[in-house]
């Protein structure tokens, strides 16, 4: 595409607008991050650490706001809220991206050794305890909301949407958007999109380079796994407090969704009284008409997320062992070219993907559904890259310095030495990928073989005449994403690690 790119191209970079564009997306992705670390770092203290009513069960969901589209939450509270434009994106985005937060903190108070914990607790009870823990989870929670911020900041859809029901909020995806559709130029797609994957660079690095401080920071040799924190008479509002976000992020949309699609805020709007047997006729109504309409589109998106899922969690283990067992330099080079797909806003991955693949001699691949499932695992290959890398740090090496010892080669000591120590890793991996892939829009709008999914069935549902049965398939869509989670949960017996 950097072929395309003309002097003219380079100049309007520097327009009036672009530059507007910049800041106001900056400004979303700080208010987005602000909001993910307010909610996140203290959701991730109470569930992991503290004896708050239900946390073991909270926990887990938790992390459904993340795995909802944004779009999702965007659409069920445009009705029940008058707050529109860009204050309404930093909410959704900021409560559909506090999991990361929450799930980074969570984990690094795990880490915080008992004998410091009880030092601290004598000395001067629970708050001397948050003076301590703090600036040790601080790096951990910062690494959660730049990610969020990240997310934010290249998000198309929630923006868009946001923009569909009141006063117009463009961002800068949108900019890079219009430019491919006014003038189908990769190059100037290409120049307009450099300052946000710039920004998007900046603060993915340090993010990185937060997480392994966090990491590092509290582990020792003696390391003793702490204990539950009492909190008292302050367990249940901990429990009022934990309930917000996940109420705002998880159980207000799909209880919405609910209502909608059995007909409850139509029969309301009509001014009768309402009837439960009909609503429960037409939801049964609803869910039928949407797997009939859209039971291809449905299985379309199964099919495909669990592809790109399979073909990115192996090469995904392969570079990140690589990261960790080869020399620092080269590992930080290979960790910094594994989070270029996740750099990339995803309308320009969409855009790169037309770009390269439809020509005669690529053109079977690209009208076909293998287009789709390339476009999902390059697009979210660096989950299973950076996670399993982490994860790859936590093994003792000499496991694999005897096993070469003894003349295993590299491909045996990565199968029969670290897949099985990794398990609970790459089965995360491969839920974080299928669960992102299935909620992938924005790339998808542009690639003609991604079209054919229930994401943007409902997009365009939403859109061009929301109804009962836009909200039942975007019900099928949420359940069809946490399956795999859940089964896991279920028949596993302990969580996935996907932040090891």
């Amino acid at each position: 595409m950097s072929g395309s790119i003309t002097w003219a191209d380079v100049v309007s970079l520097f327009e009036a607008r672009n530059v507007a564009l910049l800041g106001r997306t900056i400004g979303l992705g700080l208010g987005a991050a602000s909001l993910a670390l307010v909610f996140g770092l203290p959701f991730g203290f109470l569930v992991a650490r503290t004896n708050m009513p239900g946390a073991g069960l909270i926990r887990p969901m938790g992390a459904i706001p993340l795995f909802l589209p944004s779009l999702f939450i965007a659409i069920a509270w445009a009705p029940l809220v008058e707050l529109r434009g860009g204050l309404a994106a930093a909410l959704v985005l900021g409560f559909s991206t506090f999991p990361l937060v929450a799930l980074f903190s969570a984990r690094a108070f795990e880490r915080i050794d008992a004998a410091k914990e009880e030092a601290a607790l004598l000395a001067g009870g629970l708050r001397s305890v948050l003076r301590m823990e703090l600036p040790l989870v601080l790096p951990s929670a910062l690494a959660g909301a730049s990610i969020a911020f990240a997310f934010a900041v290249n998000d198309f859809a929630t923006p868009d949407y946001v923009s569909s029901v009141g006063p117009k909020f463009n961002v800068y995806a949108d900019e890079i958007f219009a430019s491919w559709n006014v003038t189908s130029n990769p190059g100037r797609a290409l120049i307009t999109a450099l300052p946000l994957i710039a920004l998007t660079l900046l603060t993915l690095v340090p993010a990185l380079a937060l997480r392994r401080k966090g990491n590092l920071a509290t582990q020792g040799s003696a390391f003793r796994a702490p204990g539950p924190l009492d909190l008292g008479a302050l367990r249940i509002p901990a429990l009022i407090f934990a309930l917000v976000p996940l109420s705002v992020g998880a159980l207000v949309p799909i209880g919405r969704l609910f209502l909608e699609a059995g007909g409850l805020p139509a029969q309301m709007d009509a001014g009768g009284g309402v009837d439960i047997g009909a609503a429960w006729a037409t939801l049964q109504d609803s869910f039928a008409l949407a797997l009939e309409r859209a039971r291809e589109d449905l299985a379309n998106s199964i099919l495909f997320s669990v592809c790109a899922a399979l073909v990115a969690v192996p090469i995904g283990l392969i570079i990140g062992h690589a990261i960790e067992r080869t020399s620092r330099r080269f590992g930080r080079m290979l960790e910094l070219l594994g989070l270029l797909p996740l750099a990339l806003p995803a309308i320009l991955f969409g855009i790169a993907a037309v770009f390269f693949w439809s020509t005669p001699t690529t053109a079977d691949i690209y009208d076909s559904g293998a287009m789709a499932v390339l476009l999902f695992a390059g697009r979210y290959i660096s989950f299973p890259i950076l996670l399993l890398a982490g994860a790859t740090a936590s093994l003792d090496r000499r496991l694999e310095e005897s096993a070469a010892i003894v003349g295993a080669g590299p491909i045996r000591r990565l199968l029969s030495i670290v897949t099985p120590e990794l398990r609970g890793s790459l089965a995360g991996s491969f839920v974080l990928v299928f669960v992102f892939c299935m909620r992938e829009l924005d790339s998808a709008i542009l690639v003609p073989a991604a079209n054919h999914t229930a994401i943007l069935r409902v997009f365009n549902g939403v859109h061009f005449g929301r109804d009962e049965y836009v909200a039942a398939l975007a019900l099928l869509l949420i359940f069809a994403i946490l399956l795999p989670g859940a089964l896991w949960t279920l028949f596993a017996k302990k969580r996935l690690e996907v932040l090891r």
